[in-house]
């Protein structure tokens, strides 16, 4: 009986085969000879590149090896050789689009900021897709090949990446109130990212990106599920055991189209000059509204400044090109640790004729759906410091609308000065002065409304009384006469500011001499902002170290307390790194304050001045009362080193309140 039933399985299987096409039987059979040749050629090419690295060679020599490597294969396409630069190249095996790429490869072995290239390529893109005014869904996806499977675990592929837009799309999502999908390390693959993207609002690619052979390719962890087809037609490259992927691999694997989608790519390269834009075009043919990249490798630290604010304005309901313009005031262009530009695309943005320049943006698209506003306020009255520059916006009913624009004027630009954002305005201190800022509230193009804020412009004051404690008489110096501390405002405080900022390899020094006695305190609050791990702030007493921040922290309070009677030298210093960048990079000072173990004229030490301190200070100048040490310092009042009758006279004063 068993012999019968396994007959009747293999007749059963032969009619079934029957039915399959000879071709397609074949076809199968050659893409898998196909893709099992290419494993063989990059498991050569990668011992030659392991070989390399264990004799701790430089990147050059390690390319180089590679390039000779394949070079000399028989199985590599001769004359195939492409994009050859210092840290890569692209090739082909079979027809099949390869990349070597040792900055992808070994993220380890580079620095985070890689040279510019100059390169300018004139193209026009043809605007395939209607322009939207907003997201055709609520929905989010994170394409995070650098994370690791888990997401409940803190670990990625390159140590280079943080948390950073996991923390985004989720905060997205939260805005939204869509669904957050996320595709981490070898979870993203081509056909898993491929069949995610319809029915998303927002896309966000965090991952390494690299430019050649005429596109921009999306860094995989994993070559899984990518086929010799996409290989053969240059919308997959392969690198081992990884590949990449670009805008027209999506375009010719999804199966529906897009919903008008944002695609944020967090990736180096992303609108290369050499890509002509091709990601950004096929992504938009396929359906997405807008696509956001760079111009050239971007710098982590870069990216994550340009994000927070893009898409905090856009959660706000700001316009693409509302907040794209805003972002580019706060942080600069290019990339403020590095050399890349930003660069957007959708039916009104076609690809830069100079991509590594600055770019007019005239997207409309929002993150949501039109919301009519019905009711608006500012602040009636606001205080600004003279020359500095702070922030008036327009409060709205309700809180999420969106569906309006806004004309700001101001009064007397002699007084202040005006720069419109969205739902915002950036008033500039011109004199010392008061004048009206009014902003007319329009809808349909229609002026619906107005609303004025007094503005009030205020004297600056000195750098002692910014870093002085209220009414503290301390008295500041800058050792530093090339880079000198001033008066900087930090949410509308006037407070004490380093004076080396967007300076590269150079230090401002803030210093503070006090003759102190045992058990007496300097307090003191300071904050950072900086790039985490390359400027540093400092306090030193004596010539020694005590204290150190760096990132972006909140004010500290700090103590300092002396061991022993003597001359105490305080220094706070700002020590910038090699680039000169377009964010914060400052230190502040606030609220120095001297405590002393006794008050100026409290002779007798009970904790008020009083005529009996007096009467003691003149007893003791007629050497018929003796006082102790700390009396003596509290004595002192007119700081001639003894107290005599000149200082009896003082404390007498002082104690009538005279």
């Amino acid at each position: 009986m068993s012999i019968k039933r396994i007959m009747s399985i293999a007749v059963v299987l032969l009619m079934v085969l029957a039915l399959v096409p000879a071709s397609a039987l074949a076809e199968g059979v050659s893409e898998r000879l196909k893709l099992a040749e290419l494993d063989r050629v990059w498991k050569d090419l990668e011992a030659v590149e392991d070989d390399m690295l264990a004799r701790k060679a430089g990147m050059s020599e390690v390319v180089m090896a590679v390039y000779n490597a394949a070079v000399n294969d028989s199985r590599v396409d001769k004359g195939s050789f492409t994009d050859i630069s210092a840290h890569g190249f692209f090739f082909r095996i079979d027809g099949m689009c390869c990349a070597y790429d040792y900055r992808v490869r070994n993220t380890e072995h580079v620095s985070a900021v890689t040279p510019k290239l100059a390169q300018t390529v004139t193209r026009a893109v043809e605007q395939v897709n209607a322009a939207r005014d907003n997201a055709g869904s609520m929905d989010v996806l994170l394409v995070g090949p650098q994370y690791k499977e888990d997401l409940t675990v803190s670990g990625y592929y390159d140590s280079s990446f943080t948390m950073q837009y996991m923390n985004e799309i989720r905060s997205i999502g939260a805005a939204t109130g869509g669904q957050v999908t996320i595709l981490g390390g070898h979870n993203a693959t081509g056909p898993a990212i491929a069949a995610a993207y319809p029915g998303k609002g927002v896309v966000i690619y965090d991952s390494h990106g690299i430019a050649g052979n005429g596109t921009s390719y999306l860094c995989l962890t994993t070559n899984s599920g990518v086929t010799s087809t996409d290989y053969s037609n240059g919308w997959a490259v392969n690198s081992g055991s990884e590949a990449y992927i670009d805008g027209r691999y999506v375009q010719n694997h999804v199966t529906s189209p897009l919903s008008g989608c944002f695609v944020w790519m967090a990736i180096c390269e992303g609108m290369k000059s050499s890509g002509r834009g091709t990601t950004g075009t096929a992504l938009l043919a396929a359906g997405a509204a807008c696509v956001y990249g760079y111009s050239q490798s971007v710098t982590f630290a870069g990216d994550y400044l340009y994000e927070e604010v893009f898409w905090n304005e856009m959660k706000n309901g700001a316009t693409v090109k509302d907040a794209l313009s805003y972002m580019k005031y706060v942080h600069g262009v290019p990339d403020p640790y590095g050399d890349a530009w930003p660069i957007l695309m959708s039916a009104v943005d076609p690809f830069p004729s100079t991509p590594d320049g600055e770019q007019t943006v005239n997207s409309e698209w929002r993150l949501f759906p039109d919301v009519d506003i019905t009711g608006w306020n500012l602040e009636s009255s606001y205080d600004i410091y003279n020359g500095f520059t702070d922030t008036i916006e327009l409060q709205t009913i309700p809180e999420n609308a969106n569906n309006y624009t806004l004309d700001w004027s101001v009064a007397d630009s002699s007084i202040a000065t005006i720069q419109p954002f969205y739902n915002k305005v950036l008033v500039t201190g011109r004199q010392v002065g008061s004048t009206n800022v009014t902003a007319a509230v329009k809808k349909a193009g229609q002026t619906v409304g107005t609303v004025t804020c007094r503005v009030n412009v205020l004297s600056v004051p000195s750098l002692n009384e910014a870093a002085n404690v209220e009414g503290g008489t301390l008295n500041f110096t800058s050792t530093t006469s090339n880079y000198p501390w001033r008066v900087g405002v930090v949410n509308g405080e006037p407070v004490a500011m380093s004076g080396n900022q967007h300076v590269g390899n150079s230090t401002s020094t803030l210093q503070l001499v006090l003759e102190m006695q045992a058990g007496e305190e300097l307090r003191f609050k300071w904050l950072c902002s900086s790039e985490e791990d390359y400027d540093y702030y400092y306090f030193y007493v004596n010539g020694t170290q005590k204290a150190a921040l760096d990132g972006e922290t909140d004010w500290i309070d700090r103590t300092f307390t002396a061991t022993t009677a003597g001359t105490y030298t305080f220094q706070w210093r700002f020590v910038k790194d090699p680039y000169s960048d377009g964010v914060t990079d400052a230190g502040y000072l606030k609220d120095v304050a001297y405590i002393r173990s006794y008050i100026p004229g409290d002779v007798n030490l009970n904790g008020e001045v009083s005529a009996e301190d007096a009467l003691i200070a003149l007893r003791y100048t007629m050497d018929m009362q003796a006082i102790e040490p700390t009396g003596l310092l509290a004595g002192d009042v007119n700081g001639d080193g003894t107290v005599n009758a000149e200082d009896a006279l003082l404390i007498l004063r002082m104690s009538m309140g005279l």
